[in-house]
């Protein structure tokens, strides 16, 4: 049996992330949500995600800085920006 998929969803709009993130948890995969870059890039680096949806526009660090560090990091996760 196959583990379940990561799903991290970096979004500053709270509604939208817990949505899309309670949505994803309902399609079976197992999801988190932070609402700011630094928040999303320190949970990025602490947890191994299949995938990570992410918000250019975000507080305290934009979604490209975010992503920058997490490659200079070697995490290769693939990343959906917003």
């Amino acid at each position: 049996m196959s583990e379940t998929p990561r799903i991290l969803v970096v979004e500053d709009d709270l509604h939208l992330a817990d949505g899309m993130a309670e949505n994803m948890r309902a399609e079976g995969y197992a999801a988190d949500a932070a609402h700011d870059g630094r928040a999303g890039l320190a949970q990025a680096l602490a947890q191994d995600y299949d995938l990570l949806i992410l918000d250019v526009m975000l507080p305290h660090m934009d979604g490209f800085t975010v992503c920058r560090e997490l490659r200079q990091a070697g995490k290769n996760t693939p990343v959906l920006f917003l």
